[in-house]
């Protein structure tokens, strides 16, 4: 990735020739893609024996189905740097190079037990193969053959040496590996063939092993010859399942014209990578990495509410008086209370009755709080976000616990946040609010200081 700083120095000239050199590499893409699609039969015979098999880890995400934000560098990081950054940075995703003659970094860390440890903690992978760059690459990595049949067959040699990563560090069939092909001159045709042909046998031996295949180039380079293929109607072609490309323009979407079409590789195939050697520091661990937004799989999206007590539906908490009749927040006290052990019985009573009134005052003795009865502002903080097992939440995370997060918020702050399952930008904002309003450190994250905060009922 590190030929994308000669791509941001050219952008502007890129971006002036764009359309002449697009539609120059859709022409070219035609005339090349004939032989692929011929040499199908060819490509068989290629195919290397196939690999040992071992156990698949279905708790390995690579990078599986997510919308948020990433990272990569070039040596994976130790355990307390991912530890630190875990708890602090919006990052849930995190790139290393698992295999490939051309990795420049050492990889000390990077064993199977990193990489379950990483899945344990939340985190996702994408894999990397660097090896073989096109024949016409400027630096110093090995260079794939500018014979196009010979390109595809090392294109398959490449895909079996990062299965047999892959396998060895615990990841799983179904995963997507990245094959990384830095930036190249796509106007040089021949060259230009002999990565795509290479990226078809890339491809093509994934799928026969169970894998499925990335690509990650400049937007310039092999991800527009990509795009240039598909806008031809190229069939019988390999393509790539998603699409990751180096695009440092600093906008955190997965926008690429006028590189690639929105057409082509949407509904969650695409990983940006938008801000290239940075220098990043969180929870006092500082980190030179790549930022990436990902939007892959099928994506974060809204869940369905369970066992949120209605909750999901309050978008204010007034305080529940002793006596008095309250059609949504009385039967809401009773079943919060209930769930965590204060309170037998129905709980469908519209009346905050004195049976419920004893099982708040023990609630709120256990929490610290003035024992009155009465769901006071700081008991509904408490008793919205309790029970949470301290596990940590960002952008992207889903489920159960993130309700439990934007019921809690919207009680803390005073005014609704969207209770929708999905931890968004708006949800977000209300974290990184909350925790200025009770001076915790400026992250973006839901941590157990954070959880320890609102079941607190600090506010």
């Amino acid at each position: 990735m590190e030929s994308l700083h000669r791509f941001c120095a050219h952008v502007g000239t890129i971006r002036g020739t764009m359309s002449t050199h697009l539609a120059r590499v859709r022409r070219a893409s035609r005339r090349a893609l004939t032989a692929v699609v011929a040499s199908t039969a060819l490509a068989a015979g290629l195919l290397a024996p196939a690999l040992a098999a071992s156990p698949a880890h279905a708790a390995v995400d690579a990078p599986g189905s997510f919308t948020g934000f990433g990272f990569d560098a070039c040596t994976a990081p130790t355990q307390a740097q991912m530890d630190a950054w875990w708890v602090s940075s919006p990052f849930a995703a995190v790139g290393v190079y698992i295999s490939g003659s051309s990795r420049a970094c050492a990889q000390p860390e990077l064993t199977r037990t990193w990489v379950t440890t990483q899945a344990r903690r939340g985190w996702r992978l994408m894999p990397l193969h660097v090896g073989m760059q096109a024949p016409c690459y400027t630096g110093n990595k090995q260079k794939m053959s500018s014979n196009p049949t010979t390109a595809r067959s090392q294109g398959i040699a490449a895909a079996n040496e990062s299965v047999t990563a892959a396998r060895a560090l615990g990841i799983g069939k179904k995963r997507v590996l990245y094959l990384d092909i830095e930036w190249y001159p796509v106007s040089n045709t021949a060259c230009d063939n002999a990565v795509l042909r290479f990226q078809d046998g890339w491809t093509a031996r994934l799928k026969q092993l169970g894998y499925k295949s990335g690509l990650y180039s400049s937007a310039s380079a092999a991800v527009a010859s990509m795009n240039a293929l598909k806008a031809a109607g190229v069939r019988g072609y390999h393509y790539p399942h998603q699409i990751w490309f180096g695009w440092y323009n600093g906008k955190a979407n997965t926008k690429a014209e006028p590189y690639l079409d929105d057409a082509y590789w949407a509904n969650h195939k695409r990983i940006h990578q938008y801000v290239g050697n940075t220098t990043v520091r969180f929870n006092g661990v500082t980190m030179h990495i790549d930022r990436n937004v990902l939007d892959v799989g099928k994506g974060s999206n809204p869940t369905k509410p369970s066992g949120q007590c209605g909750t999901h539906k309050l978008s204010k908490y007034r305080t529940v008086k002793p006596g008095k009749r309250y059609t949504e927040l009385a039967p809401a006290v009773k079943c919060l209370l209930k769930k965590r052990g204060y309170f037998e019985g129905s709980t469908k009573s519209k009346v905050h009755n004195a049976k419920a009134q004893r099982a708040v005052k023990r609630f709120q003795k256990a929490h610290g709080i003035k024992q009155s009865g009465a769901v006071t502002r700081r008991t509904w903080v408490a008793l919205l976000s309790d029970g949470y097992p301290s596990a940590v939440l960002k952008r992207g995370s889903t489920g159960k616990h993130v309700y439990r997060l934007q019921r809690s918020l919207t009680a803390a702050l005073g005014r609704s946040v969207p209770r929708t399952g999905l931890f968004d930008a708006t949800t977000e904002k209300a974290v990184r609010a909350y925790r200025a309003k009770v001076k915790l450190p400026t992250w973006r994250t839901a941590e157990p200081r954070l959880w320890a905060s609102l079941q607190a009922g600090r506010r």
